[in-house]
């Protein structure tokens, strides 16, 4: 059995197969079509265009004990990219 990840897109909580990449596992598991101009699932990912830029973020963990950290509602903390990334060369990781 292949390993999965869980995937957090727009409050929701997805398992995919772990390295899938983000414009696929957006668009076949949360039916969110994230627009794309130069990716083809069947050629390298580049992110010339641009198109596909999003908002993106980890769960944050404590340095010394490596837990998640959590917010006053108890779900896990979300560390934000400073800036907006390319979702054609994006692999989904835990989170």
């Amino acid at each position: 059995m292949s390993k999965t990840v869980k995937v957090t897109i727009d409050d929701q909580v997805y398992e995919v197969p772990a390295g899938s990449n983000l414009v696929d596992v957006a668009k076949f598991y949360a039916d969110n079509d994230i627009p794309v101009f130069c990716y083809h699932p069947k050629m390298k990912p580049v992110g010339m265009c641009r198109m596909c830029l999003v908002e993106m973020g980890s769960i944050e963990r404590d340095r010394a004990t490596g837990e998640v950290v959590l917010d006053d509602a108890g779900k896990p903390k979300v560390r934000w990219m400073p800036k907006l990334q390319t979702a054609c060369t994006q692999v989904v990781s835990d989170g």
